[in-house]
């Protein structure tokens, strides 16, 4: 759940990642499922009807299961991935415009 109503999603095929991540309305992202070839949705159980698909999975990841993907790669002391933020939407501030005229009183 994105929150305003929007969702972030990806879609995976054998592990691998094959489109997104992103954000989209719930009935957007419906109308590109079938496109993805999409058969099954992990987490937010809330929007699998409006998908028209099954909710499989965990609603949330495992921190456990998360922690233990990751031990052998920090037990070999393998070089981290740098950290980027991830932006999927527009912000919603921006800059100002020109001051507006007043007129005297």
């Amino acid at each position: 759940d994105a929150r305003r109503r929007e969702v972030y999603w990806a879609a995976y095929a054998d592990g691998v990642r094959v489109a997104g991540p992103a954000v989209d309305r719930p009935a957007d992202l419906a109308d590109r499922v079938g496109g993805l070839g999409v058969t099954a949705l992990t987490g937010a159980r809330a929007y699998a009807e409006v998908l028209g698909l099954p909710a499989t999975g965990p609603e949330s990841p495992d921190p456990v299961t998360l922690a233990l993907a990751a031990a052998d790669r920090v037990r070999s002391g393998a070089a981290a991935d740098p950290l980027t933020p991830l932006y999927l939407r527009s912000p919603d501030a921006v800059e100002p415009g020109r001051p507006k005229a007043v007129t005297p009183a």
